[in-house]
């Protein structure tokens, strides 16, 4: 039964008298727009107060924060990788999913495929796609000397969400990757690891994979609404606080760790998937990771990642370094975006 521990209280006082803003424990918003940099204030701007002359694009481009995002690109397209992308598989792959991240980034700060940055990341993502549209350096085995069978599909679905992101949801290469995501799906309707966790698609899906598979169909304006889509949201939605069917993140744990930027499944980056594919507060899963997520709220309005707090601890307002404080910053940001798709 999915069940969240950490529902807010039902005697919480509305501090707005309406909008989604009103079932806050706390707005954030004030302090996100004193604290933050230009960029994210921008981006609350345009995602979270409709505000139609919000900067974009080239007006972006000129924020030095932007500006010191943007000189980590190589000259071929690529972002420095870190070591938790290195120690998954070939230093391709590391190179491939940091420019995987760099590309949600750069659609988090409002770029699109009209700047020269984005399209030179898209083109190396892509740099390796098969005919199959399988994109060749995501392949990796269970440990990071064994040889890959195929590539991953849930790293294939993270990188076409981040392709559609920043607006190539129409190029044709994305359309052959989302083919190859179709072609390896399980017979439940989710995704497992072919070629690692499972060589049959009668065996059932990893809510992992599935959720980072979906990530695709979710950023896909074209493709969202499909009914592979709807099938496969339905079924991540009732796995949420569960168990993993598979070793990879087995632990019901897993889905608590909150992350920022994002990488692998968790209870906000799940939500903000099957909401976006069209599941809604008449799904029960929908219900619990929105308890969940607003019972992550902290004190201070913001949330952070990481896992809960302790039982019993003092507060709930962690202790954190200026870095924490910037993640938790972006992590609001994003969990706002959610909470008001879902309200």
């Amino acid at each position: 039964m999915n069940r969240s521990p950490f529902a807010p209280s039902a005697t919480a006082a509305a501090r707005f008298p309406s909008g989604w803003r009103a079932r806050l424990a706390r707005d954030p918003i004030p302090t996100l727009l004193r604290e933050g940099p230009p960029s994210l204030s921008a981006r609350i701007r345009r995602e979270l107060i409709d505000d139609d002359e919000a900067p974009r694009g080239a007006e972006v481009l000129a924020f030095p924060d932007v500006k010191a995002f943007l000189k980590k690109q190589g000259a071929k397209g690529d972002f420095p990788a870190k070591p938790l992308e290195k120690g998954l598989g070939s230093e391709k792959f590391a190179s491939v999913i940091a420019t995987v991240r760099a590309l949600e980034r750069m659609a988090e700060l409002g770029l699109d495929s009209g700047e020269k940055a984005v399209t030179q990341a898209a083109e190396f993502v892509l740099a390796t796609q098969g005919k199959d549209g399988g994109i060749a350096a995501l392949a990796i085995g269970e440990n990071k000397a064994d040889k890959a069978k195929l590539p991953a599909v849930h790293f294939q679905g993270w990188a076409l969400a981040s392709l559609c992101r920043v607006g190539w949801d129409s190029e044709p290469r994305v359309a052959s990757g989302f083919n190859f995501l179709l072609q390896w799906r399980q017979a439940d309707g989710g995704w497992a690891w072919r070629g690692v966790r499972s060589d049959s698609s009668a065996r059932p899906s990893s809510h992992l994979i599935t959720g980072m598979a979906l990530r695709a169909f979710a950023a896909s304006a074209s493709r969202r609404s499909s009914r592979e889509a709807r099938r496969a949201a339905e079924l991540l939605a009732t796995r949420f606080l569960q168990p993993d069917r598979y070793p990879d993140r087995k632990a019901p744990s897993y889905w608590e760790q909150l992350s920022e930027p994002r990488f692998y499944v968790d209870m906000l980056d799940a939500l903000d998937t099957v909401t976006a594919v069209g599941l809604g507060k008449e799904n029960s899963g929908v219900r619990t990771a929105e308890a969940y997520v607003r019972g992550r709220q902290s004190s201070d309005g913001l949330w952070y990642p990481g896992g809960p707090p302790e039982p019993g601890a003092p507060s709930r307002v962690p202790t954190v370094t200026p870095k924490d404080r910037e993640a938790a910053r972006w992590l609001t940001v994003r969990a706002l975006s959610v909470l008001r798709r879902v309200n």
